[in-house]
């Protein structure tokens, strides 16, 4: 029955490649976007969605992004009163439940770009999981100087959790 719904899901997420939706094994990637690189910049960020649509926990472990020497998963968290960035070694999605890799939370590092990113230039995305299961999506390329135009029209989307 599980494998009946994914690929029922997979085909759904195939009429909408637009959105960069991918699923696999209850595992499902959305809004998979990454920053361009800004000029003399080492680093930059990436967001994506991730639900685990699955009974079990996942854990990931890496994120592999084309054309990036390095990606790092990592998370804001207050310190002596100060935001403070921290490297994690692995992410747990807990089963039923979705994250959210976004501004100010959870994201991921960016480093080593092996080639000028264009905007809206596609890269190939893979999560490696603790299990070796691989997920494959794609990411969006977008621009600093386009964030900073959504934000100045009033039209990003902001969500409020309480």
């Amino acid at each position: 029955m599980l494998r009946i719904f994914n690929r029922a899901l997979l085909a759904a997420t195939a009429l909408c490649a637009c959105a960069f939706s991918y699923a696999q094994d209850g595992l499902m990637i959305s809004e998979a976007k990454v920053r361009q690189f800004l000029p003399a910049a080492s680093s930059s960020v990436g967001y994506f969605t991730l639900e685990n649509n699955s009974e079990r926990e996942r854990t990931l472990k890496a994120v592999e992004l084309e054309s990036l020497g390095r990606v790092e998963i990592h998370t804001h968290e207050h310190s002596d009163g100060m935001m403070k960035m921290r490297k994690l070694d692995s992410l747990t999605i807990g089963a039923n439940s979705r994250i959210v890799l976004q501004p100010g939370g959870l994201h991921l590092m960016l480093f080593s770009p092996q080639q000028a990113l264009s905007v809206d230039q596609t890269l190939k995305m893979t999560l490696i999981f603790a299990d070796g299961e691989r997920v494959n999506g794609q990411a969006r390329v977008f621009s600093l100087i386009e964030k900073e135009q959504k934000r100045d029209s009033g039209s990003e989307h902001q969500h409020h959790h309480n």
